[in-house]
């Protein structure tokens, strides 16, 4: 007694069996499709992430000059302190900050205190530079 040829035996498939080897082959050519997509995916995904860290890094960090360039600008034009005590409320508020240079300007009625300082990112690309000026009126 002989088996008639099916088309699944004539493709290389024995009777027996022969849809669990098709569903399997299906199944492995489905595993190798989504881990070549999770190969391309992967890196581009983790660039993503880690970029949006470094932007949230350096936002901060610009953050904190500015609000430190407003408060040294605000301080010396209320109080009339000299530019060294503007220099030293800056050098508190920017403690994780490097490279923190401050440079007040004072004219008859204005003050103007700039500060620089550059943001430690995790991937330092050169973009960590932070450049502030503050201007505030100087009370009479």
């Amino acid at each position: 007694m002989s088996n008639p040829i099916c088309p699944s035996e004539a493709a290389g498939r024995t009777r027996r069996g022969s849809r669990s080897v098709v569903v399997r082959r299906r199944r492995d050519e489905r595993g190798l499709s989504e881990s070549l997509q999770w190969a391309v995916l992967a890196p581009v995904l983790m660039l993503i992430v880690l970029g949006l860290i470094e932007a949230g890094v350096w936002l901060h960090g610009r953050s904190i000059v500015q609000q430190a360039a407003l408060t040294a600008a605000e301080t010396q034009a209320l109080s009339g302190i000299s530019s060294d005590a503007a220099e030293k409320v800056v050098a508190d508020m920017t403690g994780q900050l490097e490279a923190v240079r401050t440079h007040s300007l004072v004219s008859d009625t204005e003050i103007s205190v700039t500060v620089e300082a550059t943001v430690p990112l995790p991937l330092d690309v050169g973009l960590g530079d932070v450049t502030v000026t503050a201007t505030r009126a100087k009370e009479q």
